[in-house]
């Protein structure tokens, strides 16, 4: 007996791994850099680097365009505060302090190492200076004038610290350089969420004074930043701290610093504007009297972010959240301002009059799990929270059924959760969660959703933020490695140049519940591939499903002249996997069919 094709048309679409392998048969059950188009999956494509390295990794992304239509890109990191424009990066970060030494800088022939003599700057290590009106040259071709130009400090004592700048002195000079200007930048803040020791850290009187705790209910959060473009200017806040404002006019304006919002609340934990009524909105900070507190959201006076005193004049105002022990994190989004607390939801809806706004809790246990875990898809806001997907829809906070829940909550490292980013790919209908790994520090995994045709996958990366297309050709992400990314520019199929591996994986099949034994001979290909490229085919085989015994056949090269692929193959349960190693190449599953017959039941 022959044995007769069968088709390999698995019933839906997406990953399915909520349950083992043998009971998810009939499915997708793993993959990388996939995803799905009509039904059938298909590689992803791939990323090119957008200009030049800079410091420290992403956590916040916007792209607007100016009233001249230059494109822009603002984006925060741990160290600095930046705009992307015509291809380079600028250092925008804001300057919180200003002292002026007199012949307090101090060379060495051959180094670039500058030592600078000065008092009352109170800088710390990793901190950054810029310096500008320098009257002497000192080392013989040295002038720190530029204030764009910053530079990362080391604290030699309480009067002195040293920085590495690009130009190599040509003689050593001794308490000189005249008068300079020295502008110390926004502190840098932590990269990683991690416990804190220190005073409180654990429960009254459990322990003796002064011992060291090895348990704390306190996490020293990351510097995450949130922004959002205000007119063709750019407004941004560093979590916990003030509000600041990029200026688009003037010549060379990208070499210009942020400036404080000098009305804006003393602590902020994230800001968003209103596009359509134009006010700029705080979640999570201080009162007008000057008190913090976690849950209060304050909103400026309608078109003007540098007015939040509330008065019978204007619009400012405020109002606390009921729910949870502090605001997480909002969105702007179609139906009103969305804010999460770490246990609820509330929306937030401009009535005008003397309200302003009209605040509704909408849902409990839905809290979001990390400040920029939530994304607008078609007027509808998505998000994650600590245990679930959820999505505001009809009126309702409705559970996503995620395929893939367990695999991604079960892969996630809990104490770097505070990174994960949510963004939209609107090319292919799909939100996006960049999330640490296990054992990652950073973002190095992602699971993403199509609503329209209802399918999960996940895979592996290194993008910490997202920006959606629409300003720029394609998704522009922003890298762990430093660098900003073209996403899927199209006909691109490499990781900037490299190889971009990708497969998927089936879960078990079988002929008459597994009853009948199969012979599987040979596998008539039916993919798309760009020539000159190749997939390759493997198939597992078992006798049962919790066998440590597996016969692997494969890997078969399948090119696109490739007519058959003969082989034996027996087995109760079959799983089949397409993979590609090959850079540069585009694939896309069609309808496979294997020779399959009945065997017998041993």
């Amino acid at each position: 007996m022959a044995g007769v094709l069968s088709e390999l048309n698995f019933a839906r679409p997406g990953f399915n791994r909520e349950n083992t392998r043998y009971a998810e048969k009939g499915h997708w059950y793993d993959g990388n850099h996939v995803r799905f188009r009509d039904g059938t999956p298909q590689n992803i494509r791939g990323y090119e680097k957008r200009g030049s390295v800079f410091d420290g990794t992403p956590r916040d992304t916007v792209t607007w365009t100016d009233f001249n239509s230059a494109r822009l890109i603002g984006f925060g990191t741990e160290k600095k505060l930046y705009l992307y424009e015509g291809g380079k990066n600028y250092d925008i970060t804001p300057i919180v302090s200003v002292v002026t030494a007199t012949n307090g800088l101090n060379t060495t022939a051959g180094s670039t190492r500058i030592v600078v003599s000065v008092t009352g700057i109170g800088i710390d290590d990793g901190n950054y200076v810029a310096f500008t009106s320098q009257t002497i040259m000192v080392g013989g071709n040295i002038f720190l004038t530029t204030i764009s130009n910053s530079y990362e400090v080391s604290v030699i004592d309480s009067a002195s610290f040293a920085v590495d700048i690009s130009i190599t002195a040509a003689a050593t000079s001794a308490s000189a350089g005249g008068d300079v200007t020295i502008h110390r930048l926004l502190p840098a803040g932590p990269s990683v969420s991690q416990p804190g020791y220190g005073w409180s850290a654990g429960t009254y009187g459990l322990s003796t004074y002064g011992t060291p705790r090895t348990t704390t209910n306190i996490t020293v959060d990351i510097r995450q930043w949130s922004m959002t473009n205000w007119g063709e200017d750019l407004l941004a806040n560093p979590r916990g701290g003030r509000i600041y404002q990029w200026d688009a006019t003037g010549a060379n304006s990208a070499e210009t610093r942020a400036v404080l919002v000098t009305a804006s609340p003393t602590i902020n934990n994230q800001i968003l504007v209103t596009p359509d009524s134009q006010f700029a909105i705080s979640l999570g900070c201080t009162n007008e009297a000057g008190d913090y507190d976690p849950l209060l959201v304050r909103w400026s006076s309608q078109e003007n972010y540098n007015d939040w005193t509330a008065s019978a004049t204007n619009t400012a105002g405020s109002n606390p959240i009921g729910t949870g022990s502090k605001i997480v994190g909002g969105m702007h989004s179609r139906q009103a301002v969305m804010i999460w607390t770490d246990v609820a939801t509330h929306t937030m809806q401009y009535v005008g009059g003397p309200f302003v706004f009209r605040f509704r809790h909408i849902g409990d246990n839905t809290g979001l799990i990390a400040p920029h875990a939530a994304a607008e898809f078609n007027g509808l806001p998505f998000w994650m929270s600590d245990t679930n997907f959820f999505v505001w829809q009809g009126g309702a906070v409705q559970t996503l059924d995620c395929t893939v829940r367990r695999y991604i909550f079960d892969d996630l490292n809990w104490d770097q959760r505070d990174k994960i980013f949510a963004g939209i790919n609107s090319e292919f209908n799909e939100i996006t969660w960049l999330y640490p790994s296990a054992n990652s520090l950073e973002c190095d995994r992602y699971v993403s959703y199509n609503p329209l045709e209802n399918y999960w996958v996940y895979g592996t990366g290194k993008f910490t933020t997202w920006a959606d297309t629409g300003i720029f050709d394609n998704v522009i992400t922003g890298g762990s490695d430093s660098y900003l990314y073209d996403n899927e520019p199209v006909g691109v199929y490499t990781a900037d140049g490299q190889l971009l591996p990708s497969f998927i994986e089936s879960a078990s099949f079988e002929i008459d519940s597994g009853n009948q034994m199969m012979m599987i001979r040979r596998l008539i290909p039916d993919v798309s591939i760009s020539d000159p490229g190749q997939v390759k085919f493997t198939i597992k085989t078992k006798r049962y499903p919790q066998a440590s015994e597996e016969t692997v056949k494969g890997p078969f090269v399948i090119q696109p002249g490739t007519e058959k692929v003969d082989f034996r193959a027996r087995g109760r349960q079959a799983n089949i996997k397409i993979d590609c190693s090959t850079a540069g190449v585009a694939w896309k599953y069609g309808s496979m069919r294997l020779q399959i017959q009945p065997d017998g039941g041993r």
